[in-house]
């Protein structure tokens, strides 16, 4: 509970947008939504999200936005141990299965899934 307190101070604190969130009642998930996406949208997501067993024992913030070519962006934080690991071609995969599958059931418009920092910057991976 302090590193989410933590990490939003420091979000909050960079000027980065954040937007407005919805939660599960347990708080194990937040999602950030940017005003380009809706309320309902966002409720959609947390609903998949909890749904199809994505939500673990430690806390998960996500954030919402679309993209200036239209795509919704699903920002996933990474933990920094992972940073220097490229994906595999069996996690690249699943991503792109997760993509599709978020698409029909959740946006119906395309989405791409970022993988970024705490700040939700994209983590760059070479």
């Amino acid at each position: 509970m302090i590193y989410i307190l933590g990490l939003l101070i420091f979000l909050f604190s960079c000027g980065i947008p954040m937007g407005d969130t919805v939660k599960t009642e347990d708080e194990k998930l937040t999602v950030f939504y940017l005003e380009e996406v809706s309320k309902d949208k966002a409720i959609k997501f947390l609903k998949y999200w909890k749904d199809n067993g994505f939500i673990g024992d430690d806390p998960q913030i996500i954030q919402l936005d679309v993209l200036e070519d239209g795509l919704i962006a699903v920002k996933l934080i990474e933990k920094s141990t992972y940073h220097k690991e490229a994906l595999s071609i069996h996690e690249k995969s699943l991503l792109q299965e997760l993509e599709r599958n978020l698409e029909k059931k959740v946006f119906e418009q395309e989405v791409t899934i970022i993988i970024t920092d705490n700040t939700f910057r994209p983590i760059e991976r070479n």
